[in-house]
């Protein structure tokens, strides 16, 4: 068996220094990029502690030339920990007055974050003191912008202790059905309705259908306060669902209000939850830029804009619909009149034909329109991802104006959109001196996206939970574990980076002036496990860059 494991790794050691050699990168010149002068300050207060809430944003507000401003990280919480909610309000009013305008999670001040939103933590109490706390805050800093967002809980409620846990998937049929039933009336699903309902505990059922009462009472509150207090911009989020259940009835009646109230060009409802940080934030420039991308759309294939995704309540061409309209895009229908091209690739058992779909995706991203590309599989494959195949025909992914390929459709697209919509913004508005750090810092985020979306999530995640479970480690209760599997994600993502780096990222400049090419010149990888658990990672790289004269 050793002897067998050496012969293997010589085997693909040997390999990457064919690859290596075959590839070599271009010489460079090192060339330290400046950075963008910064413009506003934007103090957020995110939805949890994790990096779609926090770094992203983060990294989002670099791109666009704002500083970001997050709470200290201990008083966000850990998981099943909630936040320091009333230290986390003081925080806020301490640095309102250096901020510019604010984005702030009702959830995370009201239950201590997202996981904290679905038990639920936060009282009725809680929810009437952050209303009033959200008027006064509003009162003393009615110069500046205030963007809220709220989130409907997702359909399958899985952070709760036994009893209620033995019976989520009861749960989730049961709502699917109440809510087809309140929809149609079909007497076949009221039959089986009936026989969950004898089935499930009184008191469950009482508990869960609670939990989205109060919270339809909660964002109907919160919408008045923010009408009455002409809050900026609120968001109300849905949390992972299906086509059927309660929580659609929640976001349907809040519809409903923003219709009936004619506020639909400044107050949204929409699938996701992770990913409304990064959104708003691109919402925000836009504002401030007075810029309205113009977006054009092209999916997979013409099938992709119909079908409905695992976790999802609504089709890809909705979700995507509702993204392009909360950043304050318009649709074209000619590619060439775009700020940028979203392509849209959702994979499932019946994709075929990825090679050519891949051949096609490189014509498009070696034309002038920036292209943001996102990519996803149903059952979470990367043998159902179009990512490989742009490797392999040589597609330079150092082009793409954005890259994502991360959990639900929802939260993909969402981050993809925001990004392009910065990056476009940006190259309209700044000079021709700031465009090489403009790139470079695009770059920057798309390599996070990278390895985490596409390496960490389609081809390790996999492997390591099966792992953990054969070794008798639950993968989401790491506990002391937590240091060692982090550190041997970090080992295994060496080799994915090498091969990537001098397979493709190394080959093509990234941008290019008259007189030099850009190159990416190296990576180094971080990985931490913000959470104990490896359902997502904490993945930073820092790249360096370089230079080549065209003359070459």
């Amino acid at each position: 068996m050793i002897k067998k494991l050496c012969l293997c790794l010589i085997a693909f050691f040997m390999l990457a220094i064919s690859i290596i050699y075959e590839n070599k990168p271009p010489k460079l010149d090192k060339v330290d990029l400046p950075p963008i002068s910064g413009e506003q300050t934007i103090v957020v207060l995110p939805l949890d502690g994790r990096p779609p809430c926090t770094k992203f944003v983060s990294d989002l507000g670099l791109l666009s030339s704002v500083k970001i401003i997050l709470p200290p990280n201990d008083l966000l919480g850990n998981y099943t920990e909630p936040a320091q909610r009333s230290q986390l309000m003081n925080w806020l009013n301490d640095n309102m007055k250096k901020a510019d305008s604010a984005i702030i999670s009702s959830d995370l001040l009201i239950h201590g974050g997202l996981v904290g939103s679905r038990i639920p933590i936060g009282t009725l109490n809680d929810e009437n003191g952050f209303l009033d706390y959200l008027e006064t805050l509003h009162k003393n800093n009615s110069a500046k912008a205030l963007y809220v967002y709220s989130i409907i809980p997702r359909l399958l409620i899985a952070d709760q202790l036994i009893p209620d846990s033995w019976w989520q998937w009861h749960l989730m049929r049961w709502a699917a059905l109440q809510d087809i039933q309140d929809t149609f009336g079909d007497p076949l699903s009221f039959r089986e309705l009936q026989r969950f309902v004898d089935e499930i505990p009184p008191e469950i059922i009482d508990k869960y259908s609670a939990l989205y009462r109060n919270n339809g009472d909660f964002n109907h509150r919160l919408l008045d306060t923010a009408v009455k207090n002409k809050i900026d911009m609120l968001i109300i989020g849905q949390d992972d669902g299906q086509p059927f259940g309660l929580p659609n009835l929640n976001r349907n009646r809040a519809l409903f209000y923003l219709e009936h109230n004619n506020l639909l060009n400044k107050y949204h409802t929409t699938r996701g939850a992770d990913e409304l940080g990064c959104l708003v934030l691109a919402a925000d420039r836009n504002r401030n830029w007075h810029y309205s991308p113009k977006v054009f759309v092209e999916y997979s294939s013409p099938r992709v804009a119909e079908i409905t995704m695992p976790f999802m309540s609504c089709s890809v061409g909705e979700t995507v619909n509702e993204k392009i309209t909360i950043i304050g895009g318009k649709l074209v229908n000619d590619p060439l009149q775009a700020d940028f091209i979203l392509y849209v690739h959702c994979g499932n058992d019946a994709t075929i034909n990825l090679k050519e779909k891949a051949n096609h995706l490189k014509k498009i991203v070696m034309g002038q329109t920036p292209v943001a590309l996102v990519d996803l599989s149903a059952n979470y494959d990367i043998k159902e991802t179009i990512f490989p195949h742009l490797i392999n025909n040589n597609t330079p992914l150092v082009r793409l104006a954005a890259f994502a390929g991360w959990n639900t459709v929802s939260n993909s697209v969402g981050t993809a959109v925001a990004q392009a919509s910065i990056f476009t913004g940006q190259k309209k508005r700044l000079s021709e001196k700031d465009m090489p750090t403009l790139y470079a810092l695009n770059l920057q985020f798309n390599l996070d996206r990278f390895f985490d979306d596409w390496v960490y999530q389609k081809t390790m995640h996999y492997k390591l939970s099966r792992l953990l479970k054969i070794r008798e480690i639950d993968p989401y209760a790491l506990d002391y574990d937590t240091i060692k599997v982090s550190h041997f994600i970090k080992n295994e993502m060496q080799i994915y980076k090498t091969t990537l780096f001098y397979d493709n990222l190394c080959r093509y400049p990234f941008y290019s002036d008259e007189t030099k090419d850009y190159y990416l010149s190296s990576i180094d990888i971080d990985i931490t496990l913000p959470w104990e658990r490896i359902f997502e990672v904490g993945l930073s790289t820092k790249a360096t860059f370089g230079t080549r004269s065209r003359a070459h």
